[in-house]
């Protein structure tokens, strides 16, 4: 922990390789992307170069998909809940390498020499996504994940999360049920499953 906290103080947020064998993942059409990693969000003192705290989570490939498979917290003055419940949003970090990391390799960014934003530990939405760019598979997917997280209720928490109108969330979902990504529900219901990659329109 020392060398980080000389290298990062302050609040940070970064995508560093995890320890484990590399799978490649399909991040675009042109570019792969080696998991595990370990999407962090950390606090080291400016002064005096202690931890505050650091929030760790593993996204490894389950069923050639990023997936979210550790989450580790660590604070060593106590963990604030009331920080967490208002600062934490646990698909944030899946959200980072299915929607970030894509968006980064396409415009020619190495995703491991970044700092993340940092609202709401952190938005992956922020890396600016032109009004008109197509939504990607990726993108829909960890929609899909979120929305089945959530259920009933998802529009409202999701909108407000994401700084969008209810509508757009809902259309995301729709599109990822158009798509094969999200199994259809009868009218009105509310719930799907995943459909793996290989068994996609």
């Amino acid at each position: 922990m020392a060398a980080k906290s000389v290298e990062r103080l302050g609040v940070t947020s970064r995508v560093r390789p995890a320890p484990g064998r590399k799978r490649m993942w399909q991040a675009t059409p042109t570019h792969s992307f080696p998991l595990p990693v370990i999407v962090d969000h950390m606090c080291v003192d400016p002064e005096s170069r202690e931890l505050v705290w650091l929030i760790e989570a593993t996204i490894g490939l389950v069923e050639g998909s990023p997936a979210l498979i550790r989450m580790n917290a660590h604070s060593p003055g106590g963990i604030n809940p009331h920080w967490m419940q208002r600062e934490f949003r646990w698909a944030s970090p899946l959200d980072v390498i299915t929607v970030g990391v894509p968006e980064l390799l396409a415009r020619g960014i190495d995703p491991f020499a970044i700092d993340l934003p940092l609202t709401g530990f952190p938005e992956a939405a922020t890396f600016s996504r032109p009004i008109n760019e197509p939504l990607s598979d990726d993108f829909l997917e960890g929609i899909a994940r979120e929305y089945l997280a959530i259920g009933r209720g998802y529009a409202r928490a999701m909108a407000a999360e994401r700084k969008v109108s209810e509508r757009t969330v809902v259309s995301w979902v729709e599109k990822a049920r158009q798509r094969g990504i999200l199994t259809r529900v009868p009218s009105g219901s509310v719930g799907g499953q995943i459909v793996p990659k290989s068994k996609r329109r």
